[in-house]
């Protein structure tokens, strides 16, 4: 039996999406969270990852996860270096015209993140980061982040 090229590239597409799927949406929602409040939560982590993949962060058989599970897993897999899974969730839709190679050096002077969902409003996802630099200083933030069907797809985050 010999394989063509489009059954090679129909296995490979299965195998990425498999990938993915084992990375973004069986592992990545049981993250560390701790509640602060009633009202918001706190997320921390830190590890290397493979080249991206181009399809949803989650199976398409499951439900969609929660909004805010979908913030926090960002950031929990960003702290972890996963940018393979970080960029599946959310960074290729809004860092829109850079990219991949540019959405990971954008972190080469971040440490970790510390994400507090301050609310949630359907799909639109309050936060306050606080971003701790190589240098051990912080930079903080605020903004939304929308999500539609378990991803990222709006960012507006600015300096507080």
């Amino acid at each position: 039996m010999s394989t063509t090229p489009r059954d090679f590239r129909a296995v490979l597409r299965a195998v990425l999406l498999a990938l993915v799927v084992v990375l973004a949406g069986v592992g990545a929602f049981t993250g560390t969270a701790r509640a602060d409040s009633a009202r918001s939560r706190t997320t921390t982590a830190a590890a290397p990852a493979p080249a991206p993949a181009a399809h949803p962060a989650f199976a398409p058989s499951q439900p969609a996860p929660e909004p805010s599970d979908v913030v926090q897993t960002y950031f929990r897999v960003i702290n972890e270096r996963d940018f393979v899974a970080a960029w599946a969730i959310g960074g290729r839709q809004h860092i829109a015209g850079r990219s991949y190679d540019a959405f990971v050096a954008s972190f080469n002077t971040v440490s970790k993140f510390d994400v507090t969902i301050e609310s949630v409003e359907g799909n639109k996802v309050a936060v306050e980061l606080d971003a701790t630099q190589t240098d051990e200083s912080h930079r903080h933030y605020a903004g939304t982040y929308t999500v539609v069907d378990g991803v990222i797809v709006a960012a507006d985050i600015h300096p507080k």
